[in-house]
Parts: structure tokens; sequence; C-alpha cells
């Protein structure tokens, strides 16, 4: 495989761990006490994308219970996250994009070829 291949690959690797995280946020924001994780991308060895999770440890909202005790909500915001799901997925199928026009030069290279 090519070194760009290898990126593209790592790279939509990060992007659905991305979505994922995202995802996992969504589905426990009425959770009480959760909290949400990001996952940053960085770029590795030889071009490569990692992706590292980090914890988001702000408080959530304290709401006060009939009985006089507090809990906390979650500190997931529905729409930063729906939002950040957005360029993701661009960046997500900007990479497929560029897999398909190397299997198409590498195609066309091997038609030239024989």
């Amino acid at each position: 495989m090519t070194l760009s291949i290898n990126s593209n690959i790592s790279a939509l690797n990060a992007l659905g761990k991305r979505q994922a995280t995202s995802a996992n946020n969504i589905a426990n924001s009425d959770s009480e006490g959760f909290k949400k994780s990001r996952m940053v991308l960085e770029e590795g060895e030889k071009g490569m994308v990692t992706a590292k999770s980090q914890a988001v440890n702000t408080p959530g909202t304290m709401i006060n219970q009939p009985n006089g005790s507090m809990t906390e909500t979650s500190n997931v915001d529905l729409a930063t996250e729906v939002t950040d799901m957005i360029p993701t997925k661009h960046a997500y199928q900007a990479n497929l994009k560029a897999l398909q026009t190397t299997a198409e030069m590498e195609k066309a290279t091997l038609d030239l070829i024989g």
C-alpha cells in the first residue's frame, strides 16, 4: 500500500472513533452525572492520523430534587455534539474520495502499462 492510502485509512479509523464518541455522548446525554468525552485527532508517524480520547470534566447542571438533595445532570450539550459531527462527516467523505481517486489512478496506470 502506498503512503497516501495508509494515511487515508488511518484518518478514516480516527474519524470513525470521533463519530462513535459523539454518538456515545448523545446516547448518554440524559444520564445523571455522565461526563462526556472528546476525540482529539493528531498527526502520527509517517503522516498517519491517531485519535486520543479526552475526558471532559466540566460539571453538569445541578438540579434541586423534591427531597432537598441536588443531582448533577450530564455535561453533554446536544447542539454542540450534533454540529461537531458535521465537519467530521465531511472529512470522512473527503478521505473516502481520496481513496477512490487513488484506486482510479492506479487502474489507469495499469491500463497504460499493459
